[in-house]
C-alpha cells in the first residue's frame, strides 16, 4: 500500500510510444477545440494487487490540475484506474481553512479485471474546488484479507491551485470506462510523445455502447474520435479536434465526450502531431 504516483494509461503509453498504426481514409478536419486540458499531478494514492499474471497490477486515483484549460480554473479532478482482479473505488476529499478531511466526491468503484493492461476499467471523477483556502486530496479503498480489514488509503500530500476569477469547467466526468489500451498509438517527436486511447462504456457492442477518446502527452498534438458505419470504409469524425500544448516533461490530459458507438458501428482515435502523417488506432 501507499502511493503510488503514475498511471496505467501512462505506463501503456512508454510501452507503445512510436509504434503506429495508419489512419486510411482521414475524414475532414473539424474545428480544432482545447477543450478542458489537465495537468497531470504527481499527487495519487494506490494499491497493489493480483492480476494478470506476469504483471504489476495496481488501483490508483491520480489527481489531475484544470489549470492548464483556458482560464486556468483552480479545480481538480481524480483519475481511477484500476488492472487489479479486485475491486478498486476511490474518490477524493478536501480540507477547508486547515480542516478536518471529508469526502468531496462520491466514491467511483471499477470493477476487477483479470485482463491487466489491456481493456482495463477507468473513470474520471467531476471536477472540485482546489484554489486558496481549499486542499484536495485523492484516496482509495483497498482490499479486505485475512488479518486486514478494509480501509481507507489516501494520499500523504494534497494539491491547492492559485487564486482564479476563472468559472469551474465544463463537466466531463465519466462513468467507467474501459480502455482498449491494446488499440492505442504512440506519436513521438520534438522531444515528447503524444498518445490517443479508444475507451468503450462495455466490454462488448450493445444497441446502446458508447465509445470515447483520451488524449495525454508533453508535446504539441491534436487527437480526435471517428466513427463508421460500413465496416470502416467511410469514417467521419465524431468529436471535436482536441489540441495539447507544449508541456514536456510534464503531462497533459483532456478527454473527449462520449459517442453512440453501437452494434454495426466502429470507432478508432486519431492524433497527429505537427505535419506528420495523421495516426490512428485500430478499430473497435
Amino acid at each position: 500500500m501507499g502511493i503510488i504516483n503514475r498511471s496505467v494509461m501512462a505506463a501503456v503509453a512508454a510501452a507503445v510510444a512510436g509504434s503506429i498504426v495508419a489512419a486510411g481514409s482521414v475524414p475532414a478536419m473539424a474545428a480544432t477545440a482545447s477543450g478542458v486540458r489537465y495537468r497531470q499531478l504527481f499527487v495519487s494514492a494506490g494499491w497493489q494487487g493480483p492480476g494478470a499474471v506476469g504483471q504489476e497490477d495496481e488501483c490508483s486515483i491520480l489527481l489531475l490540475s484544470a489549470a492548464d484549460s483556458d482560464g486556468s480554473p483552480a479545480y481538480v479532478s481524480g483519475l481511477l484506474e484500476s488492472s487489479t482482479s479486485d475491486p478498486c473505488t476511490g474518490w477524493l476529499q478536501d480540507s477547508v481553512n486547515g480542516g478536518a478531511w471529508a469526502d468531496v466526491s462520491p466514491q467511483l468503484t471499477l470493477p476487477g479485471t483479470t485482463q491487466g493492461l489491456v481493456n482495463y476499467p477507468w473513470a474520471k471523477t467531476d471536477d472540485y474546488y482546489a484554489g486558496p483556502g481549499t486542499r484536495v486530496r485523492g484516496c482509495v479503498l483497498t482490499p479486505a484479507i485475512p488479518g486486514f480489514p478494509s480501509e481507507a488509503e489516501c494520499s500523504s500530500s494534497s494539491v491547492t491551485l492559485p487564486a482564479s476569477a476563472a468559472a469551474a469547467p465544463a463537466s466531463d466526468g465519466t462513468s467507467v470506462l474501459y480502455a482498449h489500451n491494446n488499440q492505442s498509438v504512440g506519436v513521438s517527436g520534438g522531444g515528447g510523445t503524444c498518445s490517443v486511447f479508444l475507451s468503450s462504456s462495455a466490454l462488448g457492442k450493445t444497441a446502446a455502447s458508447q465509445a470515447s477518446m483520451t488524449v495525454m502527452g508533453n508535446t504539441t498534438c491534436t487527437a480526435w474520435l471517428e466513427t463508421s458505419s460500413d465496416n470502416g470504409t467511410t469514417w467521419e469524425q465524431a468529436t471535436p479536434t482536441y489540441s495539447l500544448p507544449f508541456t514536456n516533461p510534464d503531462t497533459d490530459w483532456a478527454f473527449s465526450p462520449a459517442v453512440a458507438d453501437g452494434t454495426g458501428e466502429l470507432a478508432r482515435a486519431c492524433a497527429q502531431f505537427g505535419t506528420a502523417a495523421e495516426v490512428c488506432t485500430s478499430a473497435w
